[in-house]
């Protein structure tokens, strides 16, 4: 899905992975699935776009790979998580991928064949990808997929004939058939009877983790703090884009700087797109120009990209930027909220959006967010880590479990 650009400078970064094996809970209908993070290098026009997986984390524009396989023998690839669109596709076209660096990461994938499987088959229908930054041509196939030892049979994806300024292809996890006309990845798991219904739990964890997951059709108790904050999906009649996306209405946003009292800036509520595939957040003119003023030392990039640089330093200050959904505020540290960007160069994680306010990976690292597509909500909590406990999301109108976080 379409989304505007932010400018800003990003070094370029080595690429760092760690392969965790997938957990498949058959019983208790949950499938977890670590990722391994990659740099993502970028040029200064790439911000907005970083394509993510659950989860490990860096410093600086990651994007998050989920590892699975396709086809029978099954052949492994890679792919990016994106919580901002629904298709998922294979096979970038590396040469076309944007800068060395990009082009290098690209090649370091390996590609689906779909000659090689006996399971493949090709509907001969060929769409049009685009993206903030990127687009594809690909053409639709079916093929089993395995998923961390689940197959899902006859999965629906693309692959593309070309792409451009795109290093990995996408798994979509957002709103599905109603948008793409074909039952997406977390359609099927739930009609194949892996999980008991459409919804999924993101938890990127904060810049120094090493771990990560997305959990289909579960929750992990032990990653996040006190109740679960539902809040229904705005529907895309009434969403600022018109899109059927993650839309939730914000309260308020305010910060908290270190030994000061909180402070909510007035007429701050708006709806907000979680979005897993961008970097930073975007929010009215108002709250940014309000966040940045109050943000020790920040100052206006004298590049033109718009954002506010600041000293890494303040990273180990103890202030917050504070996120208000319902009776829950989402607390983001300085540490999360700060933008890496490599080269000793930081930014405030957020940019001037009047249009379509984002809240990316700079507020979602401090979130523990439920994606319950079948009744249209989103549960929120604030992030935590003290153990692991994964419990089944059920079926009907109550089916994420009403659980306190044990942290």
């Amino acid at each position: 899905m379409a989304s505007s650009l932010l400018t800003a400078i990003l070094s370029l970064t080595a690429l760092s992975s760690a392969i965790t094996i997938p957990r498949r809970d058959i019983e208790s209908n949950f499938l977890k699935l670590p990722a391994v993070a990659v740099d993502k290098p970028q040029t200064q026009h790439e911000a907005k776009r970083q394509e993510v997986l659950p989860l490990a984390n860096s410093q600086t524009g990651t994007r998050y790979i989920i590892n699975f396989s396709i086809g029978t023998p099954p052949q492994s690839v890679s792919v990016a998580l994106d919580t901002g669109s629904s298709d998922t596709w294979v096979n970038p076209t590396c040469s076309a991928a944007g800068i060395q660096d990009s082009i290098d990461l690209c090649n370091s994938f390996p590609l689906y064949d779909p000659s090689a499987s006996t399971t493949s088959d090709d509907t001969g229908i060929s769409i049009s990808l685009a993206y903030g930054k990127g687009a594809a041509e690909v053409e639709y196939f079916t093929d089993d997929f395995l998923l961390g030892g689940t197959k899902v049979v006859a999965q629906q994806f693309g692959v593309a004939s070309s792409s451009s300024d795109l290093p990995t292809g996408l798994m979509g996890v957002g709103p599905g058939i109603e948008l793409t006309g074909y039952p997406t990845i977390i359609d099927q798991l739930a009609s194949q009877g892996i999980t008991n219904s459409r919804a999924f739990s993101l938890d990127l964890r904060d810049v120094d983790s090493s771990n990560g997951a997305i959990i289909f059709g579960g929750i992990d108790t032990m990653k996040y703090i006190g109740p679960l904050e539902k809040c229904p999906i705005i529907p895309a009649a009434s969403a600022p884009d018109g899109f059927d996306r993650y839309w939730i209405n914000m309260n308020s946003v305010g910060i908290t700087k270190s030994g000061d009292i909180p402070k909510v800036y007035p007429d701050s509520s708006t709806p907000v797109f979680l979005d897993s595939g961008g970097t930073l957040s975007r929010l009215p003119t108002p709250i940014f120009n309000a966040i940045v003023a109050d943000f020790p030392g920040a100052t206006l990039d004298t590049s033109g990209s718009g954002l506010y640089i600041v000293d890494c330093s303040v990273a180990s200050q103890s202030g917050t930027v504070d996120f208000a959904f319902g009776n829950t505020i989402v607390h983001v540290p300085y540490h999360e909220f700060i933008w890496f960007a490599g080269n000793n160069t930081c930014f405030v994680g957020v940019a001037a959006d009047d249009s379509a306010p984002v809240l990316g990976d700079s507020f979602l690292r401090a979130a523990f967010v439920v994606y319950d597509q079948d009744n249209q909500n989103l549960h929120l909590a604030n992030t935590a880590d003290c153990g692991t406990n994964v419990v089944a999301i059920g079926k009907g109108p109550d089916a994420v479990p009403s659980i306190t976080g044990g942290c």
